[in-house]
């Protein structure tokens, strides 16, 4: 009750002068000297420690009371509602102060709670850790405990405060405070009834629902498929969902929709609960007309329209809002995007960037003209231009261990021109890809970001900072898995980006310890790896090296590549012993984004102990033994992802090709090209943590014999059926046949589509964000096989559809479902597949 500190301090406003003196003109100063305190009313606390709280000495002058009346109730909860000033014989004044104790009860007590431990209900009250409860807090703690009860279902829990005890206690005291709580069942609801919202009639079932619940998405639900029995019924998340849902209705123009709750259906046990909720969705809203004014800052900080820097009918082409549309807010929120995309390419930092700078570009709230006769709404969009700006400097903040040029060689932006938006968030973009700021273990890490700073008396100056934090960039692999392509497999393997080759370690006993925190072999961009994978099925070994920037360029630089990889591979009709090794100049065009790699590469196959029980088709027995392959590569690869591991927009395009014999040598001549494609983007509103997504593949390979080659020999035709590529078939299971295995193709053209559903994600601690943990994501593949170099039936489509149901954190496991929906004549089925990875 804050109310009570100010009623008795208003009426203590007098205090001072409060006296039963018979001759006040006969008093002098040592007549306020206080001799006595007498209480009345002070039952629990010592005279000493509540005289000490209102500053009173005994022998001492009586000083003003109102700070100490407020220190007594600020640590006693005392008050004080009467006094008086008495002369005391032999000089000097008494003073006589009526107080009150707020009750206080040291234990309170709870009772008739089943379902909840006392601790529990000690958190919920916000009571735990406290010495006492003061009788006037009771009904507060009240509040607090029926709205913990509710927000764990229990709708129907009532709770009594008892004070002074239970009937028929003997030990009570008059201070003692009783909660009496009836929890009442625990209430699921089982269906959510919506009626009335035939503009957004629900249609689907789960990842494919649509409408006003799936549009709101819903905190209140009814069965499902992980909530059998319902979900626990929150009255509070009802209502944040009816507001979700008039909020969907109002994005798409319905502004005065009504969404409210019809009916709570409860079951004869009072523990189900059907939700009917009523819509009346009013008319839809138009756009009668579309305007944009600039305005700029006038005296007094009020707002003045002026001209526009640029012709307005070039701003007007990029509205999305149009005359005759619903006033739509995606609509609204993609022009605000278009138009600070077009005043960014020409030099205006928006205000979200530069926050706090001045004559920045700024999107205000636009203002709406409603015509309520017509339902037609008027739009006038109201931006503040700013001043274009020139780049200062650009600088790097927090790399404390990687030098400054791998951070700037992925930007394009230079000093002394004029700022452009769109290129510096590219920059900020590949920054994010190279991978050397990102922690995936540490989902609390702060991924790069760009900021501005005005130039002291130059307002047309910018210096552009892009800040990071170094990353987990060193990975020593203890780990092992299982699939069902490739077996049991463990992994031991040292991953070193952003390593730098001449940082030496101080000492050899130093090296663990000084790579380990970044201060040796690291910095540079450069990568580092060497891995060693036994298993019982694929065994495997690694080496590779790569220089980013071998002659300092910056701009359009060289990257040079060193790999050398070994493979054994037990098959159920033979063996394959792989190495490979390969000298790889690249050329990096546009700061990374595009890239050209090419060199000689070399590499012995030998296909041996073939099973001669088998049928094995004739691709494989006229490829037995040894053979080698001379060549050189050329690979181009477009890269636009937003982050290097688990990419959530962008394109990783890729081409890659490799001449085999002719001029090189070897014993096959062969031309290999493949080309991939990958896209990743999300649904939903810009700015969420968790949303849902897209990822569309593209893979075709051709090996094309020629010279004295005959054919592409067993190890260097193109398979698909798998975990990866055509799911819902065995590993290489698809055809066409020769006795019980693939031929194989010389061309291999394969599609997938997959849509990602997060289903269950948690909070990131020490944050506002979450993160995925698992999802499930349905995907449809097409792929065929050609036997011949770039020649393809159709009518060897194979076509397969169905879900993954995987584990994101801690570790990554997925589980296939697939059912093909064309195959083949011989083709070996398999519905279910798995992958799982353990670190």
């Amino acid at each position: 009750m804050p109310w009570l500190p100010a009623l008795f301090l208003a009426l203590l406003s007098s205090f001072a002068h409060a006296t039963t003196l018979q001759d006040p003109d006969e008093v002098v100063e040592e007549d306020l000297i206080v001799r006595e305190v007498l209480f009345e009313g002070l039952d629990t606390y010592s005279e000493e420690g509540v005289l000490r709280a209102l500053g009173i000495v005994i022998g001492e002058p009586l000083p003003p009371l109102r700070p100490g009346v407020q220190r007594a109730w600020d640590i006693y909860r005392l008050l004080v509602i009467d006094s008086a000033v008495e002369l005391f014989p032999g000089g000097g004044v008494r003073l006589v102060l009526t107080v009150s104790e707020q009750p206080v009860d040291l234990d309170p007590k709870f009772f008739g709670n089943n379902a909840l431990e006392v601790e529990t209900l000690y958190e919920m009250a916000g009571i735990s850790g406290r010495a006492e409860i003061y009788g006037y807090e009771a009904e507060s703690i009240r509040s607090r405990l029926i709205e913990g009860y509710k927000d764990r279902g229990y709708y129907h829990v009532e709770i009594d405060v008892i004070r002074g005890g239970l009937p028929g206690e003997t030990d009570s005291r008059p201070n003692d405070l009783y909660f009496e709580i009836r929890e009442g069942p625990r209430v699921r609801s089982t269906e959510v009834l919506v009626r009335g919202n035939d503009s957004l009639e629900d249609t689907g079932w789960w990842f494919w629902s649509g409408g006003l619940k799936s549009l709101a998405k819903l905190q209140t639900k009814g069965r499902g498929i992980f909530r059998w029995w319902g979900k626990p019924f929150d009255e509070e998340a009802l209502d944040a969902d009816l507001v979700a849902m008039r909020q969907v209705y109002r994005d798409r123009g319905w502004l005065d929709a009504k969404v409210e709750v019809e009916k709570l259906e409860f079951n004869e046990e009072r523990d189900r609960v059907k939700v009917h909720i009523v819509v009346d969705e009013g008319p839809l809203w138009l756009v009668s007309d579309v305007d944009i004014v600039a305005m700029a800052s006038a005296e007094e900080g009020e707002l003045e329209v002026e001209e526009f820097a640029y012709p307005k009918e070039e701003l007007l082409a990029l509205l999305n809002l149009e005359r005759g549309k619903p006033i739509e807010s995606a609509r609204v929120l993609n022009d605000n995007a278009a138009l600070e995309r077009y005043y960014g390419e020409r030099g205006h930092v928006a205000s979200r960037y530069f926050p706090g700078g001045e004559n920045v570009f700024v999107w205000l709230e636009p203002d709406q003209l409603l015509d309520a006769e017509n339902q037609e709404v008027s739009v006038i969009y109201r931006i503040v231009q700013g001043n274009p700006r020139t780049i200062r400097e650009i600088e790097v903040v927090g790399n404390k261990h990687t030098n400054d040029k791998v951070i700037r060689r992925a930007v394009a932006s230079l000093p002394g021109e004029r700022v452009d938006m769109v290129e510096l968030t590219r920059g900020l973009r590949r920054i994010r890809g190279l991978g050397f700021f990102d922690d995936v273990q540490d989902p609390r890490h702060v991924p790069p970001q760009i900021t501005f700073s005005q130039v002291p008396g130059m307002p047309n100056l910018v210096d552009v900072r892009y800040e990071v934090e170094e990353g987990r960039v060193v990975d020593l692999e203890l780990s092992g898995g299982i699939s069902s392509d490739s077996g049991l497999i463990g992994r031991v393997g040292v991953y070193m980006r952003n390593f730098q080759a001449g940082d030496l370690p101080s000492g050899f006993w130093d090296t663990f310890s000084e790579v380990y925190n970044k201060k040796a072999f690291h910095g540079n961009g450069e990568t580092f790896e060497i891995q060693l994978s036994p298993g019982t099925e694929v065994s495997s070994g690694s080496v590779s090296y790569e220089h980013p920037d071998l002659f300092g360029d910056h701009f359009n630089r060289y990257t040079g590549l060193v790999e050398y990889e070994t493979r054994v591979r037990r098959y159920t009709s033979h063996d394959e012993d792989r190495q490979s090794s390969s000298l790889l100049l690249g050329r990096i065009i546009d700061q990374g984004d595009l890239s050209i790699r090419f060199g000689p590469t070399w590499k012995e196959v030998d296909l041996r102990e073939l099973d001669e029980d088998e049928d094995l088709p004739y691709t494989l027995t006229d490829s037995e033994g040894e053979s080698s392959y001379q060549g050189a590569a050329f690979n181009v690869r477009l890269n636009t992802l937003d982050r290097r591991f688990a990419p959530r927009n962008g394109v990783m395009a890729e081409w890659r090709n490799t001449l085999y014999g002719g001029p090189f040598g070897g014993d096959n001549d062969l031309w290999v090209t493949e080309l991939s494609y990958d896209k990743f983007f999300q649904l939903g509103a810009e700015g969420e943590d968790i949303r849902n997504g897209v990822y569309l593949g593209l893979w075709g390979r051709v090996a094309q014999p020629f010279g004295d080659t005959d054919f592409a020999k067993y190890s260097e035709r193109g398979f698909l059926g798998g975990s990866s590529r055509m799911k819902g078939f065995d590993f290489r299971g698809v055809g066409p046949n020769d006795g019980n295995y693939s031929l194989g193709g010389e061309t291999a053209l394969f599609t997938t589509l997959e849509v990602r559903f997060p289903i269950y994600t948690t909070p990131i601690l020490g944050t506002s964000r979450r993160q995925e943990v698992l999802r499930l994501t349905p995907f449809v593949d097409l792929g065929v096989l050609g036997l011949d170099a770039w020649d393809v039936d159709l009518d060897d489509l194979r076509a397969s559809a169905g879900v993954t149901f995987g584990l994101v954190q801690p570790i990554p496991l997925s589980f296939n479902f697939g059912f093909p929906l064309r195959d083949g004549d011989g083709d070996d089925l398999e519905v279910f597949s798995f992958r799982l990875a353990v670190r």
